[in-house]
């Protein structure tokens, strides 16, 4: 580790563009082609909206309530991400477009309220420059948090604490002489740093840097001019109220005291103090997660390239920690089912009935696993797309616009009203009443929503027409402008 009399901090974001471009070529080894123009749901009614497709696979009555949320990119792309919470069918409930990458959308809490979550940044002179957003339940943007001068979080971690603060990870370089461990003598060094935020007033209330506390002899990452020694990848906190992180270039997962930030115990990597039982050895995992009678999850890609795999199927991996005698054993262990490795991403969510949903990182898969190992939901993104996390949530979105709708006419003299409202998960039916101008609409025909977009035929052609967005028990929601046939 470098002397702070050698060193210096100065913020660092990783290169977005290289970022990419490692993920790309190792894909290209992988023998797996990455789509110039992936193919997207388009609408009639939403013109300006376009979804990657979500292809399930697997849907059962046994998989946990919710929605899924996922923020698929591909490969090649630095320049716009998309957002999206689809159904179980796969269909787009909400779909939010970005200029911008867009990573780990997910739904949390804030002051007692739902809320979105996500990460957005912009590729800037070759750096991730990012920030960290919340919205509400109108799809409204209610806080972007980004970090200090010269230093902005990046993707890997935005966390609501019980305490309306933010676990946000950020990246930092030291200057540092690597040649005793290989490197050049006027190196980086590239750090892991988490901030827990005040989210009200932006305050920073802890900050914890791993080269204070994890020795770079740690790290499984032959050096390089530029060393990302210990890369961090989540931050959770533990059922104690201290926080649990993983490195994936030292697979490790540490305990740090939440006052001091003082490593507490390390399980994994090559200063184990837990002994592993058979099975429960993990490579560059992801996602380290704190549960009741001391049960961590996390994410075991078991790879750190195509060409680096210790293990040939990623998995789901369950410990339970025995923390008087030291030992992890594995209480549950949910392999891909299609046999496939992940280099880099992923996730494993506790769900409702004791399930898994794992979110497969580079290998542009989704699956929902019953705690006996049955999969209960599995999707795919078609066009080879991934998606840095996936999670399933319930969530109740009421968007503060009204519902969109165009009437197409047909050569049989038929009209077709096609209907859709971005991000309304409580819509059953659609209802269209029309006539000769609005003080003389009367319903025409009701149909059952039909996906992210519905459309309704009539074969009478009014000379207005308006569209109604009813819930399950009739109430009208929303209504659309009235439109010209």
């Amino acid at each position: 580790m470098p002397s702070p009399a050698t060193s210096s901090r100065r913020a660092f974001l990783l290169s977005s563009a290289g970022f990419v471009a490692a993920l790309a070529g190792a894909r290209a080894a992988r023998g797996d082609a990455a789509p110039s123009t992936p193919a997207a749901a388009t609408f009639h009614s939403r013109a300006d909206l376009k979804a990657p497709l979500v292809a399930v696979q697997t849907r059962t009555a046994a998989a946990a309530p919710g929605h899924v949320f996922v923020a698929p990119f591909a490969a090649a792309s630095t320049n716009h991400g998309t957002g999206l919470i689809v159904d179980d069918a796969g269909q787009p409930i909400w779909i939010y477009q970005s200029d911008h990458l867009v990573m780990n959308l997910r739904a949390q809490t804030y002051r007692g309220k739902p809320v979105l979550t996500w990460w957005e940044g912009v590729v800037d002179n070759g750096y991730f420059a990012g920030m960290c957003v919340i919205a509400d339940q109108s799809y409204r943007v209610l806080k972007r948090i980004s970090g200090p001068t010269g230093m902005q979080p990046e993707v890997h971690e935005f966390l609501i604490t019980s305490r309306d603060t933010a676990l946000i990870s950020f990246n930092n370089a030291v200057s540092a002489d690597l040649t005793a461990y290989g490197g050049p003598s006027e190196g980086t060094i590239v750090e892991g740093v988490i901030r827990e935020i005040d989210i009200a007033s932006n305050a920073t209330l802890f900050e914890w840097h791993s080269l204070d506390h994890v020795g770079v002899d740690e790290s499984l990452l032959p050096v390089g001019a530029t060393w990302d020694y210990f890369h961090l990848n989540s931050v959770d906190v533990d059922q104690d109220g201290n926080l649990l992180v993983s490195a994936r270039n030292t697979s490790g997962v540490y305990k740090l005291d939440r006052a001091s930030g003082q490593v507490l115990w390390r399980l994994g990597g090559t200063k184990s103090d837990f002994a592993l039982g058979a099975g429960a050895a993990f490579w560059y995992q992801h996602d380290a997660r704190g549960h009741a009678d001391g049960m961590l999850s996390l994410f075991d890609d078991g790879a750190a390239s195509p060409q680096d795999a210790p293990e040939p199927v990623s998995r789901a991996l369950v410990l339970k920690l025995d923390t008087s005698a030291m030992q992890a054993t594995v209480a549950g262990s949910f392999p891909n089912p299609r046999g496939s490795s992940t280099f880099a991403m992923g996730n494993t969510e506790a769900v409702a009935g004791g399930g898994w949903f794992v979110g497969w990182g580079t290998v542009p898969e989704i699956t929902e696993f019953g705690p006996d190992g049955s999969v209960r939901f599995d999707a795919v993104f078609p066009d080879g797309q991934w998606s840095y996390r996936a999670f399933r949530s319930t969530w109740v979105g009421r968007p503060a616009g009204a519902p969109a709708a165009v009437s197409v006419r047909n050569a049989n003299g038929s009209v077709d009203v096609y209907a859709s409202w971005n991000g309304a998960t409580e819509v059953a039916r659609w209802r269209v009443s029309g006539g000769a101008g609005p003080r003389s609409l009367r319903p025409l025909q009701t149909a059952g929503r039909a996906g992210f977009e519905t459309r309704i035929r009539l074969w009478h052609r009014p000379a207005r027409v308006l569209v109604e967005a009813l819930d399950a028990y009739g109430n009208v929601l929303g209504r659309s402008r009235l439109l010209a046939t």
